[in-house]
């Protein structure tokens, strides 16, 4: 009986012989056991006293080829899974491997995990173009990979970023998140501009909030949106407080959804005098009237409808609602609250028009108002946007002014009608020289741009005298009106003496 070996050589020798080739090597399967793989160019089955005998032949340069070439190729897509081709942090399928593989509910290791999102990015891809916004993803990467551990900045998708730092408790992630996002802060030069990065961070860690991968992932999340809400620029670790407030949101959202259709919402108006203490227009405040929690203020829903896509549909039935109260308010303006999100739309002035119209109502009583934050981080198209309301005969008035980092430089550039001063310099300018120095300062700008100075917050005669000396031309706040229904604002309106 032939042995393996000699059979081999036989095959060997036959295929030689028959095709005039050189051969490498052969793949041989014993018994359904594969031997030694090769790409299978010819085959020759063999029945023998043995099992059956397979054998593979391939040239040299063809098998080097197609290895070479299925190296290259295997290489290329291992890469793709793991490294982000414009940044090269790990990429989401990477990260969500490392996530799971190191927090479980076995696992005796402590990992933290950092959220991290750039802050207002959309308005540095808006107003500086996409080249420059790639060139900050990877200015934040290249930061983060100087503060953390090698290979531990993962790029989730967008501007929004995961960092897995391994046996390392809470205080070492903070201190690290701090230095990062001090570093972040510090301006750069990209795409020949100067660029000041801000990012807002949460921060969870296992096993101390969840020793499951996507529990951790939402602890990390919640935090994320607290340190947007303190402001941006920040960090902020996760707590139990968070996941009660989760839940609380998404009751409210449910049930705010359903208080559209019941009928739930009301608009009531606070008027706004000028000098000589006549009304000169009303602010639109939207109260959700619950049927178990009662009158509701707009700062314990509007935010959680800006989070969801609920803010879009309050905002027009907001603009219906005024459009179909202004034949009671002849004369005077309404000014409307637009959030940054509804901004951010590009069908928000396509509503705009359409309610206007259906409504029959002229767009010049209406005062369109935006907060200061939403200002400061406005996109070319959002300034447009403004613009085209300008246009289209409405005001714009910017809210809240001075609580934010808006300069007065920027002032010249956006397109306002009116300044509304923040209610917290108009109180304290009985006692701080700062305080009235600024009002000051904003009355002389509104005289020279020629737009309305609004003085929030008025609760006493003395604020009232002492904003209308530092140049305020319109005042509002309880001294004059508090918000009301529609049909109590005329027995709530006063007349002050100028």
């Amino acid at each position: 009986m032939p042995t393996q070996t000699s059979l081999r050589r036989q095959g060997l020798a036959i295929y030689h012989g028959l095709l005039g080739i050189e051969v490498l090597c052969i793949g041989i399967a014993v018994a359904g056991l594969l031997v030694s793989p090769a790409p299978l160019l010819f085959g020759l089955l063999l029945s023998l006293d043995i099992a059956v005998l397979a054998v593979l032949v391939a040239t040299r340069r063809r098998l080097a080829d197609r290895f070479l070439t299925g190296d290259a190729a295997q290489r290329s897509l291992i890469q793709t899974n793991i490294r982000d081709s414009l940044t090269g942090a790990r990429t989401r399928h990477a990260f969500l491997q490392s996530l799971g593989a190191r927090v479980n509910h076995s696992s005796r290791s402590t990992v933290s995990l950092l959220l991290v999102d750039i802050d207002h990015f959309k308005s540095i891809n808006d107003s500086l173009g996409h080249g420059v916004g790639d060139a900050v993803l990877r200015h934040l990467v290249e930061i983060g990979e100087g503060v953390f551990p090698t290979g531990s900045v993962s790029r989730l998708g967008g501007d929004e970023f995961a960092i897995l730092m391994e046996n390392t408790e809470t205080d070492i992630a903070t201190r690290a998140a701090a230095l990062f996002l001090s570093r972040l802060a510090v301006p750069t030069i990209i795409a020949g501009r100067q660029v000041r990065v801000s990012a807002s961070i949460g921060i969870a860690t296992s096993p101390h909030h969840s020793v499951f991968g996507d529990e951790l992932m939402l602890c990390a999340d919640l935090a994320l949106y607290e340190s947007k809400r303190r402001g941006r620029g920040t960090y902020t670790v996760f707590d139990d407080e968070m996941m009660a407030e989760q839940k609380y949101r998404r009751l409210i959202e449910r049930e705010l959804r359903a208080a559209v259709l019941l009928d739930q919402l009301e608009l009531h108006y606070q008027p706004m005098l000028d000098g000589a203490g006549e009304t000169e227009g009303v602010e639109a405040l939207i109260r959700w009237r619950h049927p178990v929690r009662g009158l509701m203020a707009p700062d314990r829903f509007v935010p959680i409808a800006e989070q969801s896509n609920l803010i879009d549909s309050l905002g027009e039935w907001v603009l219906r609602r005024a459009c179909r109260d202004a034949a009671a308010l002849p004369g005077r303006t309404i000014g409307i609250n637009v959030s940054g999100a509804q901004l951010q739309r590009d069908t928000f002035l396509e509503m705009v028009v359409a309610v206007l119209g259906e409504t029959g109502c002229d767009a010049g009583r209406f005062t369109f108002e935006i907060t200061e934050s939403v200002a400061l981080g406005a996109s070319a198209a959002v300034l447009q946007r403004l613009k085209t309301l300008q246009d289209m005969g409405a005001h714009v008035s910017l809210d809240d002014f001075g609580t934010g980092h808006f300069g007065f430089n920027s002032l010249s550039t956006l397109p306002i009608d009116a300044i509304k001063i923040d209610r917290s310099y108009i109180q304290a300018m009985a006692g701080d020289e700062i305080a009235s120095i600024l009002v000051a300062a904003i009355g002389a700008i509104g005289r020279t741009k020629a737009i309305a100075v609004v003085a929030e917050g008025v609760e006493t005669e003395e604020q009232r005298l002492l904003a209308r000396t530092a140049g305020c031309t319109v005042f509002q706040g309880y001294l004059l009106g508090r918000p009301v229904p529609l049909a109590e604002l005329a027995g709530a309106r006063r007349s002050i003496a100028a």
